[in-house]
């Protein structure tokens, strides 16, 4: 055991002695105090509109980041973070939280980060550190409600994730902006990105290698822009978004502001997946997300022996409801063929198969959730 650990430990103990719940605080929490987004800023913000009397409290770890009004940042650095979360009445996360207690009278909800291709916690044991599967098995013992948005996560949950309590298939509360994006978020989008709103948006979202290398982001962008102008009409520009992983290298990508925009510091990139007309990616849950909106999806994945040495995944890619390229060639062929009637058969098929259930409305149930317990 680290000394730093030893010291939080016994922080812990020390606040949850002396420090009492407040029973209207609700603590929030995004990929490890990152930034703000995903299903925990869906549910806080819903959760700020149903409940004014709530004391929303957001950890982070970046003090210039700004916050909506009605959610107040707090730092997400140790003693701050054990401060928070040993006052709060409900935790809301996305990620393994690592607290070590939870008192009688906390809850704790969980919504974890997206419809799981590549295998994740014990399903994939074999690439988990040594010491994961106890923080792990903690966290979940200690979570209240894990929040799905489907039958197959469901079942992810209770065979992967050491977790015995309740499920709610509520949907996923990132997802809900895909149905009803808020006024004027395409221009908010385009003018943070210094594009033009009449441009119509190609997302390209890989996820990141193990090893941090880019050699796989290989895309042909002027191909890909000129085949997606000819099949789906009018002026495309590229939107390139690192995975937060590798986000410190996306410096390293070609951008020439005309055909290609660096779009990896933005901040959530739901509101990217809302306004983007076509998304590629090769193994990322955003094309599932996206799925949802019913515009074209596309698969660039050209090292796939490779990667999957170091990840499995649960469903074969060429298995999956969108096109497959393992090439450039293979891409802009994908991108001329396309077929919206093919691909949304596709599309409702697999969903049908796996339990997908969005509706839109996902956050709004969570928030009700919360405030029965508050």
């Amino acid at each position: 055991m680290t000394l730093s650990s030893l010291i939080s430990g016994a922080a812990w103990n020390c606040t949850l002695t002396f420090l009492p719940v407040k029973k209207n605080k609700v603590v929030f929490s995004h990929f490890y105090g990152k930034g703000f987004g995903d299903s925990p800023k869906a549910i806080a913000l819903a959760l700020r509109d149903a409940a004014p009397g709530a004391d929303i409290v957001w950890l982070i770890s970046d003090p210039s980041v700004a916050l909506p009004v009605g959610i107040r940042p707090a730092s997400y650095a140790p003693l701050s973070r054990i401060y928070h979360l040993s006052t709060a009445r409900v935790w809301v996360d996305d990620c393994r939280k690592g607290a070590r207690y939870k008192k009688k009278g906390q809850f704790y909800l969980q919504t974890w980060h997206g419809f799981a291709l590549k295998q994740i916690e014990q399903d994939a044991a074999a690439s988990l550190p040594a010491d994961y599967p106890a923080y792990a098995m903690r966290d979940s013992r200690q979570t209240d409600l894990m929040v799905s948005g489907s039958r197959f996560m469901t079942g992810r949950y209770r065979h992967a994730f050491w977790y015995s309590g309740e499920v709610a298939e509520y949907g996923s509360p990132r997802n809900d902006i895909l149905f009803e994006p808020p006024d004027g978020l395409r221009e908010k989008v385009c003018s943070a990105l210094g594009i033009s709103p009449k441009k119509k948006l190609i997302l390209y979202a890989p996820t990141f290698r193990v090893d941090g290398s880019l050699s796989a982001y290989s895309i042909d962008i002027p191909g890909v822009i000129s085949a997606c102008d000819q099949r789906f009409g009018g002026d495309h520009v590229m939107l390139l978004r690192l995975h937060p992983n590798i986000a410190a290298s996306a410096s390293q990508l070609s951008c020439n502001g005309n055909t290609a925009v660096q779009a990896t510091n933005y901040p959530d990139i739901q509101e990217l997946l809302a306004v983007a007309d076509v998304v590629i990616t090769d193994y990322s849950s955003v094309m599932f997300d996206f799925a949802l909106t019913r515009r074209p999806v596309f698969q660039f994945a050209t090292d796939i022996a490779a990667y999957q040495k170091d990840r499995s995944f649960y469903f074969p890619l060429d298995q999956l409801p969108f096109p497959l390229a393992e090439s450039n060639d293979a891409l802009l062929c994908a991108i001329s063929a396309y077929d919206e009637d093919a691909a949304s058969s596709r599309w409702l098929q697999f969903a049908k198969e796996n339990g997908i259930h969005e509706d839109g409305r996902a956050a709004s149930r969570c928030a009700s959730w919360i405030q029965a317990h508050l």
